[in-house]
Formats: C-alpha cells, structure tokens, sequence
C-alpha cells in the first residue's frame, strides 16, 4: 500500500504541469485575447504549461517585474524593451516575438464613406489633436513625408475620441484596436449626431507612414532564454497557436475572452476589436517565417528615430534586443 501511494504520488509530481508567468503591460483587455485563446483551447497545457497572468495598469512596469524575476516572460511596447537596455541601471532583457506587426498607433480622422482613404499630406492646413507626449511622433511622420509642421494646428488633448467626434480637430492620435470602437457607438445610434451621420473612420498608422515598429512584444531575461530554453519554445508555441485561433475564429475568440477571469471589454468590443487586432498581427513576415516573427532593420529604425530625438542616449545592435531563435514557425494566413 505504502509502495503503490507512493507511485501514485511521483506520477502526480510529474505529470504537474510547469507554471509559467507572464507579466502584462495593461489590465485585462482585448489586447490579450491570443493568450486567452490560447488558455482556453488547452495549447499551455499541451505544452505541459499552467498560464499565470500578472496584470498591469498603472504604476506597473513588465520590464521591472521580468528583470527582478518575479515573472517569466512579459509584454510590453518595444521603447520600453531597448530604453531598459541602455539605461544607466541597464535591465537585461530581449524581445522573443512582435505580437503587432505593425504598432496600432495612429491618427484617425473621419471621412464619407464614398472618400479616397486620407494621405499624409492631407493633415497640413488641418488641426491635429496629440497627447502630451506624441509631437515626436508627428515630426517622424512630417519628415518622412515632408510636411510643413507649420501648416498644422497643433493641439494637446486627452486620449478619448472626444474631440474629433464633436469636430474641434480633424485628426486625433490614438490606437486603431481601441478609440474608434468609441465613434463606432455614437454614430449607431438613432439620434447621432449629424457630424456623424454617414461618416467612417480611417487611420493613417504611424508603421505605415512614420516610424515602422513592432507592438505587444513578448520578452525575457537573457538569463531566462539561456537557463530554460525549452521552456521559452514552449510558451512561445502556445501563444502562436492562440494567434492562429484568433485569425481563423474571431467571433468564437471574442465570446471565450469575454469570459476569461478578469477580463474587462465586453464582448461587442472584444469581436469588433479582434477583428483589427488580426490585421495587426499578421504580415508578409508571418506568412513566411510565422507569428510573432521580427525583423532587425524594424528594431534598427526605431531605436535611430527615438535616438535621434533625444529619447535614448544610444543605439545598440538589434541582436542585443531581440532574437527570434525562439519562434515556433507557426504561420499566419
């Protein structure tokens, strides 16, 4: 009896499945919803591993948690990952995999339906809301396409839609996965306002026509990468395998995120969200190479632009931020 307890103990302890903890850059919201998917659907569990979620929100910072080992691996924004690198108490961390192929930052401006998409060049002689930290943006975005920040009207706002929708300005910095679910509300409604009516939302995005970059990056520690590499591979094919559900299965992603533990958006939000996330996440790259696959010259153009206005204090090789070593080949459509 004493021996047969004890088998039944080992074969628990080793078929207990490897808790893996990932630090997240904002509170549950859509913008995970490839890790729900991939929870949800069993591809941690396939790969022998339990997903713990740590949430972020204000005052939280992924890179400081992952650097301290509190957690496995992390998702953050690229800046964050290559400001940590070269910061005077440098933090030794690199990005294993680009969720976003192309960051959903953008400036979004409302047209007819019937209107050509909007260029560039359309923003001089109009009024531009930013936040407070975004003229930056918007000069990579004058210099690559050679605008006159002059012919701009320049105004700070906050970060709702607020000030497009009741028209004070004609364009307004924000995230396409995110802000225009807002003048999608309003404009449904019977009694919208006549600003509004017939009226749809386009974006120009900072990737396509300012500063290319990468979003939602899953990192780690060196440490980590050299000490459990399997372990990375693993996790990594799990959330490929959840970005690949997500493409092929939006509606039923947007129903099993609305009910995922702590999750915030409802689930209107959460299908016409994903739906934008999945051209987002997608490229030639993850049709080639597959999900989450970076290239070097990305992280090279946005590490020289943040350098060259003043934001780092140095530009480091690509290799030392990034590697896709890791990724599981998994291809997107």
């Amino acid at each position: 009896m004493v021996a047969a307890a004890s088998l039944a103990a080992s074969v628990s302890i080793a078929s207990a499945d490897t808790e893996v903890t990932v630090s997240l850059g904002w509170l549950r919201n859509a913008q995970y919803a490839p890790l729900y998917a991939a929870d949800v659907n069993g591809y941690f569990k396939d790969e022998g591993l339990k997903l713990q979620l740590l949430d972020g929100g204000p005052g939280k910072n992924p890179v400081s948690t992952v650097g301290a080992g509190q957690a496995d691996f992390g998702i953050t924004g690229g800046t964050f990952i290559f400001s940590a690198r070269v910061a005077p108490d440098p933090v030794d961390v690199v990005a294993i995999g680009a969720i976003r192929q192309k960051s959903p930052y953008a400036y979004i401006t409302l047209v007819n339906s019937t209107d050509p998409d909007p260029t560039p060049k359309d923003m001089e002689g109009k009024t531009i809301g930013i936040q407070t930290d975004g003229e930056i943006f918007l000069k990579g975005v004058a210099e690559k396409n050679h605008l006159d920040m002059s012919k701009m009207n320049i105004q700070v706002v906050q970060g709702g839609l607020e000030p497009l929708l009741t028209g004070a300005v004609d364009f307004i910095s924000g995230h396409v996965h995110n802000q225009p679910y807002q003048f999608e509300l309003e404009a449904a409604k019977p009694d919208a306002p006549e600003n509004l009516k017939g009226k749809t939302w386009k974006a120009l995005l900072l990737s396509d026509h300012g500063v290319p970059s990468y979003n939602d990056l899953i990192f780690a520690t060196n440490a980590t990468l050299k000490e459990k590499p399997e372990l990375t591979r693993k996790f990594l094919r799990a959330v490929a395998r959840g970005l690949q559900f997500m493409q092929e299965n939006p509606e039923e992603t947007a129903k099993l995120s609305a009910a995922y533990e702590g999750q915030l958006d409802t689930i209107d939000k959460l299908a016409w969200s994903l739906q934008v996330q999945n051209g987002l996440n997608a490229s030639a790259d993850t049709q080639e190479k597959g999900f989450l696959w970076m290239q070097p010259e990305v992280w090279e153009q946005q590490m020289r632009f943040y350098h060259e206005n003043g934001q780092v204090p140095r530009v480091i090789p690509a290799s030392e931020v990034m590697t896709n070593d890791f990724n599981p080949g998994v291809k997107s459509k």
